[in-house]
Order: structure tokens, then sequence, then C-alpha cells
């Protein structure tokens, strides 16, 4: 049974599966990563519903949920009508003529795209669905989706602190996660790049309430 994390590092099964770390793995960074058998064992300090993570916390066994879903988005600039709001509009179609992804104009040296999450976070996951085959020629530009820089912060003058990064080059229709492994807090989530053109046809955020 394939079974994909939405979530950082774990994802649930009727509480037989779990994601291993991404931390310490390669190649994670651009990818989604298959639930892993596990056995379960019983932890005397946490209750019911609980597990056992490093450093003796207990944590939630609930799977998180898209935090970026029909929030305010905002980019530096917008070619037609393709505007910040169609990459948290719930459409994961990736065709940009049908399904009006976000995409900035031409000739934005230094594209990005922000994402207001309306209360504070300790942000967990970022991801990215990148634009596919359409009547454009997608297939052609889809590795316009390349060194790709998420940062995370409290105030909207001030997305600086780092998630990760994107080195690419995107594929058509690739869903690109991105993990914070220091789960940094903040209420905005920002994705840039330094070279022109950025779409980005659907962004999903994970995190924790502080």
């Amino acid at each position: 049974m394939n079974v994909l994390c939405n979530a950082f590092d774990l994802c649930f099964l009727d509480g037989l599966y779990t994601c291993r770390f991404r931390s310490g793995h390669t190649n994670l960074s651009n990818t989604t990563t298959q639930c892993e058998h596990f056995e379960i064992r019983a932890n005397k300090d946490c209750p019911n519903g609980f597990f056992s993570r490093s450093r003796g916390i207990c944590k939630n066994m609930t799977v998180l949920s898209n935090l970026a879903i029909d929030k305010p988005a905002t980019q530096s600039t917008t070619y037609r009508d393709y505007n910040a709001t169609n990459a948290v509009d719930g459409n994961r179609g990736t065709n940009v003529g049908v399904d009006k992804c976000a995409y900035t104009d031409h000739g934005d040296s230094n594209p990005w795209w922000r994402v207001d999450l309306q209360a504070v976070y300790n942000i967990t996951s970022v991801r990215i669905l990148n634009r596919g085959i359409d009547q454009y020629g997608g297939r052609y530009v889809s590795h316009w989706l390349h060194d790709v820089t998420v940062t995370v912060g409290l105030t909207e003058s001030d997305v600086n602190t780092p998630c990760g990064y994107f080195d690419g080059p995107g594929t058509a229709s690739q869903l690109v996660v991105i993990d914070c492994l220091t789960s940094p807090q903040g209420r905005f989530v920002k994705i840039s790049k330094t070279t022109d053109f950025l779409t980005l046809c659907e962004v999903d955020v994970f995190g924790v309430p502080v």
C-alpha cells in the first residue's frame, strides 16, 4: 500500500504506518516519502493517542492539515490574471491556461510569492505543485522552477527565516516537498527565486500552532 506523508516526517494509517525522519536522508527535499511499516511500541509516559519522539516529547498522532488553503496571498508582480491567490485555491490542476496558476510577470528578476496564514505556527513543511503540460508548452518551461528559497516570518516585512531550498530544475506537474527541519516560527511563508518567472500551481503549508 502506498501512503504519502503530507507533513514534516510522519503520517499514520490506523496506527500501523509512519514515515521515517527526513533529516539524514538524501534526495528528500524534492520528493514525497513512502510510509514505512513499523512496530507499535507503547510508552508508559505518553497517554493513549500519543507517541514518544526524541527528547521524550509526547506528540499527537493527528495528520496536519494544509494551513495555506484560501488564505490571503500576494506576489511581487502578476502576469495577466494569474494572481497569487490561484496558488491557494485548492485547484490542483497544472495546466496554466486552464487552471490559472500563480504567475509573476515577465521581466521580474527577483520574483516572490507570499501567503498570510493569519496565525503563528511552527512551519514544518511546504509543498509546491509545479506547472504541467499545457497548450503553451508547459513541458518545456516546467524547468523554470529552480533555485527556489522558502522563508518564514512573523511579519510581512520580515520573512527571512530559512525553511528550505529547492535547486531544481522542476519537472512537469512535480510535487516539490521542502521540509523545514528547524520548524521556524511564523505567520507568513514566502517563496522566492533570483531569476525570471515564478509559476506556482498550488502551495501547501503544514505546521503546528504555537
